[in-house]
């Protein structure tokens, strides 16, 4: 029998078609789509694919596919989208425990459909709407709110995952305060699906503020710019976000309180610079325009990063490579969008961000990859081989592109 037959035969004929050209990772299209409706499920999968000796890659929303390189082999696209309930939201811990394949949107309106409890979950990743919760913490994939609120790694407080050669197991609880052995949801976050399926995960929650108030500064002077992040750094407030769009010249500046709160933390806002304090429709409207700024074309997108004292010099560095740059000042971390999918002008880009200490991954472009990949440190490198190894002993997961 062929993959899909023998695929059928472990899942029923109704979860497991064939791959067409929509399904295509890196010009490969698989031989089967997969779609189990359970972890137990996943389970039967791998362990036929190792039997097998298939090659899987994990799709959940399939919105960050361009964020790792493209495999080498690609038999089988297992989807997590089938997973997708609420589990459990406990308003009174500020936790809830979603499945994997659970949209975004969707679980953010759960939460929030319980109104005696004004709660939000602080991820805003990148294609947000349509990305899956699965997704976004294997692409380790987060947005402006990481200024305040963290990465996926400061909000998962547990996971249940599947290991490559098939063995069902959870890590963490559901709970803050948990001591539950080594943290092996921290390992999958980032991982892009190399080391396991995550099936299900416990999440930490936030309240809802009673006001948010915005400030813009507007300038085309680096420099200034960057004085002015630095002051907001030092200043008696705590930014939801600092958003610095550049060539364009625009800093963001928001902050979530209380009412009193925020107009306290705009008055010291306005004492550092000549700022606007747009009404809060302008504000969010500007938001989303700089969260979709670095995305809005076809052409290839890097993820870059430096410490904040460089931020000025990544300014000019966007700039000079008539590039459109959208940074979280506050970590000096962002997308840096190229005017072309051009491999010579991106290693040129890729080379002077890490001439600045800084670090470079492909976010979006054909053919990137390999151009701007650098060989790991030999320790680090086997650090990864051994953990692969212990989690996915017959290289299952090779789909995933390591």
């Amino acid at each position: 029998m062929g993959v899909v037959e023998d695929l059928a035969a472990d899942l029923g004929p109704d979860r497991v078609r064939p791959g067409g050209p929509e399904d295509a990772i890196g010009g490969l299209v698989p031989a089967a789509v997969a779609e189990p409706l359970s972890p137990e499920a996943i389970a039967l999968v791998l362990r036929r694919a190792g039997a097998d000796g298939l090659a899987v890659r994990v799709r959940g929303g399939g919105t960050k596919q361009a964020w790792t390189a493209p495999p080498s082999r690609l038999d089988v696209v297992l989807s997590t989208t089938a997973l997708d309930r609420l589990v459990d939201h406990a308003p009174g811990d500020m936790t809830c425990v979603a499945e994997a394949g659970m949209p975004l949107a969707a679980l953010a309106a759960a939460i929030s459909d319980v109104t005696t409890h004004r709660q939000r979950l602080m991820l805003d990743p990148p294609g947000g709407a349509a990305a899956t919760l699965g997704g976004v913490l294997a692409c380790a994939a987060s947005g402006p709110r990481r200024t305040r609120y963290g990465t996926p790694r400061d909000l998962v407080l547990g996971a249940r995952y599947v290991t490559g050669d098939g063995l069902a197991a959870k890590t963490g609880g559901r709970v803050v305060k948990n001591v539950a052995g080594y943290d092996v949801a921290k390992l999958l976050i980032g991982s892009h699906g190399s080391l396991a399926v995550i099936t299900e995960v416990a999440l930490k929650l936030h309240p809802l503020p009673d006001a948010a108030r915005t400030a813009v500064l507007r300038t085309t002077d680096p420099a200034a710019a960057a004085a002015f992040c630095d002051a907001v750094r030092d200043a008696p407030v705590t930014p939801a976000l600092v958003e610095v769009a550049w060539p364009e010249g625009v800093v963001m500046v928001r902050v979530e309180s209380t009412a009193d709160g925020a107009d306290a933390q705009i008055a010291h806002l306005r004492g550092l610079a000549d700022i606007e304090v747009p009404d809060e429709t302008a504000a969010d409207a500007l938001a989303a325009d700089l969260a979709a700024r670095a995305w809005a074309g076809a052409d290839a997108v890097l993820a870059v990063g430096v410490r904040p004292s460089r931020l000025a010099d990544l300014l000019r560095l966007a700039a000079a490579h008539d590039a459109v740059l959208v940074v979280r000042a506050g970590v000096c971390a962002g997308e840096l969008a190229l005017p072309d999918a051009d491999p010579e002008r991106a290693g040129r880009v890729a080379a002077a961000v890490r001439a600045l200490g800084g670090n470079v991954q492909v976010r979006r472009g054909d053919g990137l990859h390999a151009a701007l990949t650098v060989d790991p440190d030999p320790a680090l490198a086997g650090i990864e081989d051994a953990l692969r190894r212990g989690l996915d002993p017959h290289g299952v997961l090779a789909g995933a592109a390591r």
